[in-house]
């Protein structure tokens, strides 16, 4: 903690404390039990700011295992990211199986894209500058698919509960927030990345503790009934939701499901 400038350590502090806060909620709302993935992830960030802070009263750790030890730490968050966000979109989706299966199918592809593109520019030597190359390729890939998928479902007007669309912004704008971070910090690399070590920790932990705001805001109530439901709608429901859309909506799906059943078969 003594390796951190004191206004870091303030935004370290309260976005720890918003965390556990998010935490409380998750349990004392039950909501937990609905979005287990999620609850992992949050659980998953607040022990590793409890392992960077014991690393940094390690007198005898190098700079360099500690930071390698803090990338790795921090590859572990990002998966339980993904994660705790695929989670999410499945149960916005879930009651349409085949438009479902047509999201997680972009989501992989404009990943696997955005990683090779990431790959192909990187330019990046050092192992500190290619963690950090790992980690801007990361938010790129994740907030670009999470964006195609939301796109999806915005062009079909796929209801979506307040407490998902929020969960989801908040994963959202705090990627976008640490592509473009990172993106600046990348260009100023010229002069040394721990010039610009501090600001880039303060301006991640601010976008950050924005994202946790909004969680918190997303969890103060349970989720309702209908939420924890999982729907089977009819062509009757369909109509009911919404008559001008969701004719388009039922033929996609039902167009989907059978392509995916054909794809199934011819494996």
């Amino acid at each position: 903690m003594s390796r951190m400038p004191l206004l870091v350590q303030g935004i370290w502090a309260c976005t720890a404390l918003g965390q556990f806060v998010v935490l409380l909620l998750l349990i004392s709302k039950k909501s937990f039990r609905r979005i287990p993935f999620f609850a992992a992830y949050i659980s998953l960030n607040l022990c590793q700011g409890v392992f960077l802070l014991a690393m940094m009263f390690i007198p005898s750790m190098n700079s360099g295992t500690s930071n390698a030890l803090a990338w790795v730490s921090e590859c572990v968050t990002l998966l339980a990211q993904a994660l705790a966000a695929t989670e999410i979109l499945r149960l916005t989706l879930r009651p349409y199986a085949g438009i479902w299966g047509l999201a997680w199918r972009v989501l992989s592809t404009t990943s696997a894209v955005v990683v090779i593109a990431v790959v192909l520019t990187g330019h990046t030597h050092g192992a500190l500058q290619t963690w950090f190359e790992i980690n801007r390729g990361y938010h790129l890939t994740f907030a670009t698919a999470l964006i195609a998928c939301l796109l999806l479902v915005r062009y079909y007007s796929v209801p979506v509960p307040s407490a998902y669309k929020l969960i989801l912004g908040g994963f959202c704008i705090n990627s976008c927030m640490e592509v473009l971070i990172n993106t600046i910090i990348q260009i100023l690399f010229h002069k040394g990345f721990q010039v610009h070590q501090s600001s880039w920790q303060f301006l991640t932990m601010l976008s950050f503790a924005g994202s946790v705001a909004i969680w918190a805001v997303a969890l103060r109530s349970p989720f309702s009934a209908d939420d924890r439901e999982i729907a089977r709608f009819t062509d009757s429901d369909y109509r009911r939701i919404s008559p001008e859309i969701n004719e388009q909506l039922r033929v996609l799906n039902e167009r989907l499901l059978q392509l995916w059943k054909m794809e199934a078969r011819s494996h």
